[in-house]
C-alpha cells in the first residue's frame, strides 16, 4: 500500500500548478494521418498501423503462395547452344584509324537451323538460321543470319599450313579480312563527294562455335532483296548500268589509289549498298603460306588484270582517280603518313585530317 501511495504522489506532483486535469488520458505519440481509415480489407492486428500501410489479405496470399510449391514450367529457347565472340575495335566511332583485337570472352546464344538448303561459292557453303536467344544481344532474337563454314578442299588444303585448328584459323582471316575492308568503307564514305549518294558498307561478322558440332563458323545477319555481284576476286567486273554500280567499282579503284598500290578490295557483292564476301588482295602475294587476308587473296595477278580491265565510269572521275592504265605502282613505293606520296598525275590529295589506316 505504501508504494502504491508514492506512485500516486510522484504522478501528482508531475501535474502544473493552476491547470485543471484533463477528464481523460493524453497518448504521449499521437498516432499519425488519422485521417486515413483502415482499408476494408485489413486484418486486425495488435499493432498500431504507420502511417497508411496495412497488412491486406491480398498481400497475406501471396506471402503464404510462397510457401507452397508453385508450379514451374520451363520453356527454354528453341535452337543450337553457341558460342560468339567479337572481332572489337579500340575506337569503335572511326574505325578506319581504330586498332582491331579479338574479344576474349564469348558470349552465349542459341540458333535454330531453318533448312538444310546450303548456299555459298568456290570456298564456302552456308546455311540460313534464326536467332531463338542471345546474351546482351550480341545477336537480335528473332532476326535471320547466315553461318558460313569452309569446304573440305578449302580445310585440306590449307592443313599443311595450319595443322591445327585450320578451320579456326580460316575463319579468323576471313572475319579480318571483311573488317579491313570494312575500314576502308568507312574512310571512303568520309571522302567522297555529295555528287556520289550512295554509301557502300559491309556487314559485321562474327565468330562462331557450335558446342554440339564442336566446330568454328563465321556468320554474319541475312540480307533481304536483289543480290547482285559487281565484280570477282579475280578483277573481272560487270559493266554498269546505273549510278550504284558505278560507285561500287569506283570503290575498288580507289582502295588501290588510297593505299598506294599495296591493297586492291574486290569480290563486291550484295544487296543495294549493304557487301559482304570481299576478297583482300595485297601486291606481291602469289599464295602466300601466310595466308594474307585470307585463301580468296590471288596477289599481283588479280590486281594487274583489275588495272587492265577496268574501266572508269563517271564516279571514278567524281573521285579525280587516275586512269589505271597509265598508273603504274610496285609494293616498294608505298608511303606512309609522315611522307609525301607519289605524284601519281591527278590522283586524290589526302586531307590534313586522314591518318593511317590501321588494319
Amino acid at each position: 500500500m505504501e508504494r502504491v501511495q508514492v506512485k500516486s504522489a510522484q504522478a501528482t506532483s508531475l501535474e502544473m500548478p493552476g491547470e485543471d486535469t484533463p477528464s481523460a488520458a493524453v497518448p504521449l505519440y499521437p498516432p499519425r494521418h488519422t485521417h486515413l481509415g483502415a482499408r476494408k480489407d485489413s486484418i486486425g492486428s495488435p499493432f498500431k498501423p504507420v502511417e497508411n500501410y496495412h497488412y491486406s489479405a491480398v498481400e497475406r496470399n501471396n506471402l503464404m503462395r510462397l510457401s507452397q510449391s508453385i508450379p514451374f514450367t520451363p520453356v527454354p529457347p528453341r535452337g543450337e547452344p553457341v558460342t560468339v565472340y567479337r572481332l572489337e575495335e579500340s575506337s569503335p566511332n572511326t574505325i578506319n584509324n581504330s586498332m582491331s583485337s579479338w574479344t576474349q570472352r564469348g558470349l552465349c546464344a542459341k540458333i535454330e537451323f531453318l533448312s538444310k538448303e546450303e548456299m555459298g561459292g568456290g570456298l564456302r557453303r552456308a546455311l540460313k538460321v534464326l536467332c531463338t536467344w542471345s546474351e546482351y544481344d550480341i545477336l537480335k532474337p528473332g532476326h535471320l543470319y547466315i553461318v558460313k563454314s569452309f569446304l573440305p578442299g578449302v580445310v585440306q588444303n590449307w592443313q599443311s599450313i595450319y595443322k591445327e585448328d585450320t578451320v579456326l584459323h580460316l575463319c579468323l582471316r576471313e572475319i579480318q579480312q571483311q573488317r579491313a575492308a570494312q575500314k576502308l568503307t568507312f574512310a571512303f564514305n568520309q571522302i567522297r563527294p555529295k555528287t556520289i549518294p550512295y554509301s557502300p558498307r559491309f556487314l559485321e561478322v562474327f565468330l562462331l562455335y557450335c558446342h554440339s558440332a564442336g566446330q568454328w563458323f563465321a556468320i554474319e545477319e541475312c540480307i533481304t532483296g536483289e543480290f547482285r555481284k559487281f565484280n570477282n576476286n579475280n578483277g573481272e567486273e560487270i559493266n554498269p548500268t546505273n549510278l550504284l554500280e558505278e560507285t561500287m567499282l569506283a570503290f575498288s579503284h580507289w582502295t588501290y589509289e588510297y593505299t598506294r598500290g599495296e591493297l586492291l578490295v574486290l569480290d563486291l557483292q550484295g544487296v543495294g549498298e549493304i557487301l559482304t564476301d570481299p576478297s583482300v588482295i595485297k601486291s606481291g602475294e602469289k599464295g602466300s603460306s601466310d595466308m594474307i587476308f585470307g585463301p580468296a587473296n590471288l596477289g599481283d595477278d588479280a590486281i594487274r588484270n583489275f588495272r587492265a580491265k577496268h574501266n572508269c565510269n563517271s564516279c571514278c572521275r567524281k573521285l579525280k582517280l587516275p586512269d589505271l592504265k597509265r598508273n603504274d605502282y610496285t609494293p616498294d613505293k608505298v608511303t606512309f603518313p609522315q611522307e609525301e606520296p607519289p605524284n601519281s598525275g591527278g590522283g586524290v590529295k589526302e586531307s590534313p585530317q586522314s591518318m593511317k589506316l590501321m588494319l
